[in-house]
């Protein structure tokens, strides 16, 4: 493949990419006004899992381009908890300052 050929599959991608639901704090912040006004604060939860179920979620989380966090909060969602949007968000880079 020539340089310009890659040059013009960049582009199309970066299109594409546009289009499609993130993740990214970034990208949510700048769509979406801040915290409603109903927004609860969050709360530390945490569970121990096997060692392999462990490794086993992060997989099935990475496959899915999801945190590890939004994948388990989209399965409750999928069991009827009601888990929002914005619920899913990647909240890390957030609270490393933007990084």
């Amino acid at each position: 493949m020539s340089r310009k050929d890659l040059k013009s599959v960049n582009a199309n991608l970066a299109e594409l990419a546009r289009s499609l639901p993130t993740q990214s704090t970034r990208d949510a912040a700048a769509a979406k006004p801040k915290a409603p006004a109903h927004h609860e604060p969050v709360v530390q939860f945490s569970f121990g899992l096997r060692k392999s179920l462990r490794k086993e979620l992060a997989r099935l989380a990475d496959d899915a381009d999801m945190t590890m966090r939004a994948f388990i909060l989209n399965a409750l969602k999928e069991k009827g908890l009601n888990v929002t949007d914005d619920d899913l968000l990647d909240l890390r880079k957030e609270r490393r300052g933007g990084e």
